[in-house]
């Protein structure tokens, strides 16, 4: 057998739970960050840790296929440790060439289950002498998060330690203004699907201006995800819109492209 056979006889193998032991164990997962823009002042505010499985024996394995698991087998909570520990390292180096930005980190349902989330957080905020204000905890507005995620306490812990909360894909699922309301919101992302079509669509023109109003009306900033072009970035920044984040900016980058690319955006202010 060829050795390309092996590696794509291997990726159609299901995933095991000790594979993503080992890939926890031996650093496989690794962290591209996308930046997050200020439409007014062109300039970068904060990152988004956007995870990837670099497997050497799969190649590259979408987080689709692999999130399911990492919940189902109980994994979620070594990695949610791993998440924080890296990410708000990888910060504070950031923060050498930019101390103004903060770290979105992405949260599942099963994450804001585990009761010891808070407690994981400020070890790792404390571990890098960072303050709350650094961290933003998001999580997609499609996900339902059901009264047991609100009755166990951590939105509230969340608000008690001052750590933001962002909602990403605003507009595609169950937010309720009860919700909004109680939150320590840093901005609402307007899903990618609405910003896609914008410039043909007067639909998705009058969706988008609703959500900014809405957002404005409550007292948040509003992020449009999914900004590839200048006319969208231009409409987008002349409607209100406060900030953005896309290929337009910057695709995901990897610690050592990211760190000269934030410098010399900050070095052109």
């Amino acid at each position: 057998m060829s050795l390309l056979s092996k590696i794509f006889g291997h990726k159609n193998k299901p995933i095991t739970v000790d594979e993503l032991k080992s890939a926890l164990k031996n650093k496989e997962f690794v962290f591209y960050y996308q930046p997050e823009w200020d439409l007014k002042t062109n300039r970068a505010i904060g990152v988004e840790a956007l995870m990837r499985w670099e497997s050497p024996k799969r190649g590259y394995v979408p987080p689709m296929e692999f999130i399911p698991l990492l919940e189902e087998s109980g994994v979620i909570h070594e990695f949610t440790h791993f998440l924080f520990e890296q990410t708000l390292k990888d910060l504070t180096e950031l923060h050498t060439v930019a101390p103004e930005l903060f770290m979105a980190v992405n949260l599942s349902i099963s994450q804001l289950h585990e009761p010891d989330l808070a407690e994981t957080i400020q070890k790792y905020l404390s571990a890098n002498n960072l303050d709350a204000e650094h961290l933003e905890c998001e999580f997609t507005e499609s996900q339902e998060l059901g009264d047991d995620v609100l009755s166990n306490g951590i939105l509230d812990k969340l608000a008690e330690m001052h750590i933001p909360v962002s909602i990403d894909d605003f507009g595609t699922g169950y937010s309720s203004f009860e919700r909004l309301k109680k939150l320590n919101i840093r901005k609402l992302k307007i899903d990618l699907s609405f910003v896609r079509t914008l410039m043909e669509d007067d639909k998705n023109k009058s969706i988008v201006l609703s959500i900014i109003k809405l957002g404005h009306d409550l007292g948040f900033p509003v992020l449009a995800e999914g900004i590839e072009t200048t006319e969208q970035q231009q409409w987008l920044r002349d409607n209100g819109c406060d900030y953005g984040q896309g290929y337009w900016f910057s695709r995901g980058l990897p610690m050592e492209q990211l760190k000269p690319f934030l410098a010399e955006n900050l070095k052109q202010k």
